[in-house]
Formats: structure tokens, C-alpha cells, sequence
């Protein structure tokens, strides 16, 4: 990563999908997703006792998943590989492991020499009650909620947790002393190996023709405008990532093409979020493109790594401040 990049300190970010007024116009209007992932049904009948391990046993993280995953074969699995650097990898606490078919559990501690501690855990757990932040992990909806008190008292240990359901499995990374930007980076960084399949898929016809391969990120936002009003949707798809494809449908995302052509671009540096770039964007519309839309458009852009390319993974109109 380029330590270069200039973070401005006053940038507020907004994580939300772009929805669609038209198939054919997407719609600027942003809209922030509080709302938990749904809560899935349990529709498997135990076969045998649920049978715990002992609680908290000590072991390597290596081993401590292996053992997860062959007492647990068909469950979602979410190692991960990014972690705050204070956290010691090479000791960790396998707290629960549950082989009950009809509620499945498991939950591995990762902890620092402070004390403090990431949970990653399959089971039961509602959200937060006070703020929610709703984004995506591994191709699925997620919420990051906590307590109202963190946006004050910042430092203080409260429960963060990103939840999310992966068919009928409840998923979540939790801790009290590490922050919500800390969490938001493990969950978007989680080995996607077992993740459930995109809702559109999509294979790019023009890959690298708008999604930079350098150190600045903002240079695919630059790439994407003037892609804007050409009708080129598969330059435009190549801007994006194949989540946010994925999710909103992909001729609704090439609608970027179909608008009328955008010019006098201005660009903020990038600012670092949760192991991902956020990029302020405005320019002028040669036409009013009606719908949702104002002929002078301005957006956040959330950046980020797919392939070796920066693409966009979120977009919104409104802005928070990251997440304590």
C-alpha cells in the first residue's frame, strides 16, 4: 500500500449499496441499512446429544480450525486473514464447539497481551442495541452495531459485533475492546472459501479496461466518469466489484453507461477505511438524467482489492463517521 495516500482526518464515509430507480437508471438516492440480517430458520432435526469440547482450550490457530472443521464439515467456516498487529496468532482459544446438527456452534478468541479480544463465531447472537452500520461479508448482508455511549466515549470497553447469515447459520466477529473500523476490516477480509454464491453472476467481458492496478485508488473513480454516458456497460461493470454486482443486479450497475456524459471531475484523496480506500466524488451532468438524479452529482466511493484491482465495493450520497 502506498503510505503516501493522504488521509484527511475530516472525511466521513458512508457504506451503503446504490439502489435502482430503473433497470436502466440507477438511482443516487443512499439510504443507510440498520436493519439486522435475517434470522433463519432451523429446519435440521438433531440426530445425536450435542457434545461440546471443554471450554477454552489453548491451542495453535492452524489447529484450532482443522478441529472445527472436521467436527463440523458442512458448516460455514470464516478464518481469518487480517487481524489487529497486536493480536498473538500463535495461541488461540477454542471456546465452544458444538456437533449438534440442528444448532451447530463453534467460537475461536483471538487475544492480544492486553487482554483484549476478537471472538469469530457460528451461533446464536442478536444485534447490538444503539448503532448499526450495514454493509456486506462475504457476499451477504451484515450489520456492525453498538453502543450509542462508543461515539463519545470511544475507548471505553462495550460489545461491537458484525453479524450475518449465510443460509440457515447465524455468523459473527465480536470484541469490547477493539473497534468497529478493527471488526469491519477482519469481516471484509475473512477467507472467502465456502462463501455463498453471488445473487447475479457475472463473467467480466473487459477486465482491466476501467479498474486501476496502482497505488491510487481513485484513479478507477476517475476511469469510471468517463466511462459515464458512453454506453460502454461492460467498461462500467469492470469498475465495479463482483459483490456489488452481484447484489444489485448487473444491468441495473451498467446503467452508469446509459447517463448522460459527465464531466468537471473532482476527486478527494483517498481516505483509509477498515483496510479500504473511501473516495469523494463530484461532477456535472451535460443533462438533467431525471429519476433520482441531480445534473450536478456528488457520491462516496468505498474502494477496495478484487484481482490485484481497486474496485468499488459500496456507494453512497450521505456520510458517518468511522466506526468507534
Amino acid at each position: 500500500m502506498d503510505r503516501r495516500l493522504r488521509v484527511p482526518s475530516s472525511l466521513l464515509v458512508l457504506i451503503v449499496a446504490v439502489a435502482c430507480a430503473r433497470a436502466d437508471v440507477p438511482a443516487a438516492t443512499a439510504a443507510v441499512r440498520t436493519e439486522e440480517p435475517p434470522t433463519p430458520s432451523v429446519t435440521a432435526t438433531a440426530t445425536a446429544s450435542p457434545t461440546p469440547t471443554p471450554l477454552t482450550r489453548v491451542m495453535g490457530e492452524a489447529e484450532a480450525w482443522a478441529e472445527v472443521r472436521s467436527a463440523l464439515p458442512s458448516v460455514p467456516i470464516i478464518i481469518p486473514t487480517w487481524l489487529p498487529p497486536t493480536v498473538d496468532r500463535t495461541r488461540v482459544e477454542l471456546r465452544e464447539l458444538v456437533r449438534d446438527p440442528a444448532d451447530p456452534r463453534y467460537a475461536i478468541a483471538y487475544i492480544a497481551p492486553s487482554g483484549a479480544t476478537v471472538l469469530l463465531a457460528l451461533g446464536p447472537a442478536a444485534g447490538i442495541d444503539g448503532s448499526g452500520i450495514g454493509t456486506r461479508v462475504r457476499n451477504s448482508h451484515a450489520v456492525l452495531s453498538f453502543s450509542l455511549s462508543l461515539w463519545s466515549a470511544p475507548s471505553e470497553a462495550a460489545p461491537r459485533r458484525v453479524r450475518w447469515v449465510e443460509e440457515r447459520y447465524v455468523l459473527h466477529i465480536d470484541s469490547e475492546r477493539f473497534t468497529g473500523e478493527d471488526l469491519l476490516h477482519i469481516a471484509w477480509s475473512l477467507e472467502r472459501t465456502g462463501q455463498p454464491a453471488l445473487k447475479y453472476p457475472y463473467a467480466r467481458t473487459k477486465p482491466g479496461v476501467c479498474a486501476s492496478r496502482g497505488a491510487v485508488p481513485e484513479a478507477t473513480i476517475r476511469q469510471l466518469l468517463t466511462f459515464v454516458g458512453t454506453g460502454d456497460r461492460e467498461a462500467v461493470l469492470d469498475c465495479f466489484s463482483l459483490e456489488f454486482v452481484g447484489e444489485s443486479s448487473y444491468p441495473s450497475i451498467g446503467g452508469w453507461a446509459d447517463l448522460p456524459r459527465a464531466s468537471d471531475f473532482k476527486l478527494s484523496p483517498p481516505s483509509a477505511l477498515a483496510g479500504r480506500f473511501v473516495v469523494s466524488a463530484s461532477w456535472l451532468f451535460s443533462s438533467d438524467p431525471g429519476g433520482a438524479w441531480n445534473q450536478q452529482a456528488h457520491h462516496f466511493f468505498v474502494l477496495g482489492i478484487e484481482d490485484g484491482s481497486w474496485r468499488v465495493y459500496e456507494i453512497g450520497t450521505a456520510m458517518y463517521g468511522p466506526p468507534p
